[in-house]
C-alpha cells in the first residue's frame, strides 16, 4: 500500500518549533477522502513509527495525531509514546462518558490532550467536559468570531495553551499573539516578513563569485580555492564540509584545493546555494529554509527519478531558491540579476511554466496539503505516491543534517 505523509508547522510565540502535525491521505484512489478518519490515522500510525522515522518526521518535536471517537474509545493512543506525540481529538468526537474517562486515563498517564477546531456554541452535544481536560485547544483563528475566541482564552489561559489554526500572515500571527495564542499553525512564514529589506549587495560576494565560476563550462578550480581563501567563514564550512561522514573522506582533508576537486561542480553547487540562504537565517524564517532545503534536495531526487536529460543541480537550486525572494524581502527577478544561474532554473524561479516549473509546484501543492492537486501533478509525471514518499522521507533525512 502506498504510503502518503505529510507535516504541517507548528510554531511558538518566539517562532520555534514546538512540533508538526502528522497528516495522512490514502492511495491513488484518495479513497479517505469518503472520511474514513480512523482509517486515515490507523495508517498514519502504523507508518510513522513502523516503516518510517519519526523522530525525522517531526525534527525530534513532537507529532500531532488526530484521533476519533472509535480510536479513541479503543484506547489506541495508549499504545504510542506520550513522549513524542500528542493526541488531538478531532471536533466529531462526541464527550460521552467513555471519552470521558478514556481522556483522564491519557492524562494520568502523561500524554498532552489538544482540542482540534473547537466550535463555539455546539449544540449536537456538551463539549465542556472535553474541554476541561484539554491542555491545547486549537481554534481557527480567521474564521471563528473573535469576540467568542476572547471570552475563551480569559476563561481558560491559566489552564490550557491555546493554538491558532489556519495563520496565514503576519498580521494575523501578531493579531493571535495579542489575543492571548500561545501557538500557532499555518503558512504565514511563507509570506513577505514585512520586515526591514535586505540589500542585494548584502549577498555574499564570494558566494556570488564562486557560483559565477561553477557556472562556466570548464571552471576553474584554482580561482574558485583563491576565492574560498578570502573568506576564513567559508574557508572553514568547506573543510568541514570535505571532511565529513556525510562525503566518505577516508584520510582528512587539510588542502582547500583537494577540498573543492573532492567535492566536485555538482556539490559545490548545491554548497553554495545553501550557504546563500543561510546567511540570512534568523528566527523569523529559520523553518522556512528548512522548508527551502527540503525542497531543493526533493526536486533533485525527482530529477533522478524522471530519468530525463535535465540537470539534477537546476533542480536543486530550483528548490533552495524558491523562497529567496521572501527571505530577502525583494523581488525575485532583482536578486536573479545578481545570481549565475541556468536560464531554465530563474525562468522557474519567476513562475515560467516549464518541467522544473510543474516539479516545484507539485512540491509546494503537498506542503500545503493539497492533496489532490499534488497528486495529480505526481501521477502526470509517472511518480507513483508510495515512491514520492520515499523520495520525501530521504530529503527530509539530508535535509536535517544540512541544517545542523
Amino acid at each position: 500500500m502506498d504510503i502518503y505523509i505529510a507535516r504541517q508547522p507548528i510554531f511558538n510565540k518566539d517562532m520555534s518549533i514546538y512540533g508538526y502535525e502528522l497528516l495522512h491521505r490514502g492511495n491513488s484512489d484518495n479513497y479517505y477522502k469518503n472520511e474514513d478518519h480512523s482509517g486515515a490515522t490507523a495508517e498514519l500510525v502504523r507508518n510513522s513509527f513502523l516503516v518510517l522515522d519519526f523522530d525525522s518526521l517531526t525534527d525530534g518535536t513532537k507529532g500531532f495525531i488526530n484521533f476519533t471517537q472509535d480510536l479513541l474509545e479503543a484506547e489506541i493512543p495508549q499504545i504510542l509514546p506520550k513522549e513524542k506525540v500528542i493526541v488531538e481529538i478531532l471536533e466529531t468526537v462526541e464527550a460521552s462518558d467513555i471519552i470521558i474517562e478514556v481522556c483522564r486515563k491519557l492524562k494520568k498517564e502523561g500524554y498532552i490532550l489538544a482540542l482540534d477546531d473547537l466550535i463555539f456554541d455546539r449544540t449536537d452535544y456538551d463539549y465542556t467536559p472535553l474541554i476541561e481536560l484539554a491542555d491545547i485547544i486549537k481554534i481557527e483563528f480567521p474564521i471563528a468570531d473573535k469576540t467568542k475566541q476572547r471570552e475563551l482564552l480569559k476563561k481558560y489561559k491559566n489552564k490550557v495553551t491555546f493554538l491558532a489554526e489556519k495563520v496565514e500572515s503576519r498580521e494575523e500571527f501578531r493579531e493571535a499573539a495579542e489575543m492571548g495564542y500561545d501557538l500557532f499553525q499555518g503558512y504565514f512564514f511563507c509570506k513577505p516578513m514585512m520586515m526591514k529589506s535586505k540589500e542585494i549587495t548584502s549577498l555574499n560576494v564570494h558566494l556570488i563569485e564562486i557560483l559565477k565560476e561553477l557556472q562556466k563550462a570548464a571552471p576553474n578550480f584554482f580561482k574558485i580555492t583563491e576565492t574560498i581563501s578570502k573568506d576564513l567563514g567559508l574557508t572553514y564550512k568547506l573543510l568541514k564540509m570535505a571532511n565529513s561522514i556525510y562525503y566518505g573522506a577516508k584520510t582528512e582533508i587539510t588542502s582547500l584545493h583537494q577540498a573543492v576537486v573532492r567535492l566536485g561542480i555538482g556539490e559545490m553547487k548545491r554548497w553554495i546555494s545553501i550557504l546563500l540562504i543561510k546567511d540570512f537565517e534568523n528566527d523569523e524564517n529559520g523553518e522556512l529554509i528548512k522548508v527551502c532545503l527540503l525542497r531543493g534536495k526533493l526536486l533533485a531526487l525527482m530529477a533522478q527519478e524522471l530519468k530525463r536529460n535535465l540537470l539534477e543541480t537546476d533542480f536543486f537550486f530550483t528548490g533552495v531558491l524558491s523562497s529567496i525572494d521572501i527571505i530577502m524581502d525583494q523581488d525575485m527577478e532583482v536578486i536573479l540579476k545578481d545570481l549565475a544561474l541556468s536560464e531554465d532554473v530563474k525562468k522557474a524561479l519567476v513562475g515560467e511554466k516549464g518541467q522544473l516549473r510543474e516539479c516545484l509546484d507539485t512540491v509546494l501543492l503537498y506542503e500545503r496539503l493539497d492533496f489532490d492537486e499534488a497528486m495529480a501533478g505526481l501521477t502526470a509525471m509517472g511518480i507513483d505516491l508510495g515512491r514520492f514518499t520515499e523520495l520525501y522521507i530521504e530529503a527530509l533525512a539530508w535535509q536535517r543534517t544540512a541544517n545542523g
